[in-house]
């Protein structure tokens, strides 16, 4: 009863990919993994579809096959300049001891995308990638009332979707974390009930600052905030960090606390995107505003859902 099935599918991963999905802070939602799966008997990597301005960050190295991936060490961090993966890279020399990159992705269309992931895979021998959303709009099938911000978390899973690696997960941190974009919760949970039937809905765990995994992620959280307080943040791990200290109910307009936010929820990467409804036609885009307008016009032609409401 205490084995999740998420765990069971990485219990034999040797080389693991952990990737933020919707682009910025989504990465840090991989730090619990990363606590969890660090047993000294695998390699773990982290990369990030970034929001920075990657070319112009000093230290930061492209791959010269790849304009659009970026090696971004340590050394890249500074507080004068946007980019939590070089701020990760720090917290990972600081606090773990390990003198690690975090891979970075700009944002392009899938076709690119999907090329940098595939390098990255044979370059690192992956045989588990799980993407981390920050939210849970990565998991909505496409005719929802409001697809939140999609285009990063579709590339993302689009891109993934088309790889040769055996273990493929999605993870979704901050369940509620998403009023402000307008996501109806009724169809999140619906689709979880569709994923579920479907063998895709792979088990959930809580962030609790009981458990080592709960710890790192806050100390993650706060190192980078405390080092990007120029910058701006993350309202995603805000109200995360808020539902581990205890928060419940409204707080303004556009949120509302509860412990579904800290929880991780774990879902088959090839599931969700083989009964998303237009992932597909997604696959050819070349550059994220592609992405953006594709979406923007299926979406114009697929029967919408109306939104609904339940009583939490």
């Amino acid at each position: 009863m205490l084995e999740q099935p998420f765990a069971e599918r990485l219990a034999g991963a040797r080389r693991v990919l952990l990737a933020g999905c919707g682009g910025g802070y989504d990465v840090l939602g991989a730090i619990p993994l990363l606590e969890a799966l660090d047993d000294g008997q695998r390699e773990i990597h982290l990369a990030s579809l970034s929001f920075c301005y990657l070319n112009g960050l000093d230290g930061a190295r492209q791959q010269p096959a790849l304009p659009n991936l970026y090696e971004v060490p340590a050394a890249a961090a500074t507080a004068d300049a946007y980019c939590p993966e070089a701020w990760l890279a720090r917290w990972l020399e600081e606090r773990l001891g390990r003198r690690q990159s975090v891979w970075a992705f700009d944002k392009t269309g899938v076709k690119p995308l999907a090329t940098a992931y595939r390098w990255l895979v044979e370059h690192l021998g992956i045989d588990a990638i799980v993407l981390v959303d920050g939210g849970i709009d990565a998991i909505l099938r496409g005719d929802e009332s409001s697809l939140g911000t999609p285009a990063e978390d579709l590339a993302s899973l689009a891109a993934v979707h088309g790889l040769d690696v055996p273990t493929k997960l999605l993870a979704c941190v901050g369940l509620g974390a998403e009023v402000r974009d307008g996501i109806c919760h009724d169809q999140v949970f619906d689709r979880m009930a569709e994923l579920t039937r479907h063998g895709g809905y792979l088990g959930s765990v809580a962030l609790l600052d009981t458990t080592g995994a709960g710890q790192r992620y806050r100390d993650a959280v706060e190192y980078v905030f405390a080092n990007q307080s120029m910058q701006r943040t993350s309202h995603v791990h805000k109200v995360v960090l808020a539902a581990m200290n205890g928060a419940s109910g409204p707080d303004g307009p556009h949120i509302w606390f509860s412990p579904l936010l800290n929880q991780l929820w774990f879902f088959a990467l090839d599931t969700v995107a083989e009964t998303h409804l237009f992932l597909h036609e997604l696959a050819l885009t070349d550059s994220m505003w592609e992405v953006s307008a594709r979406i923007e016009a299926i979406r114009k032609n697929l029967p919408v859902r109306l939104r609904s409401s339940i009583p939490i």
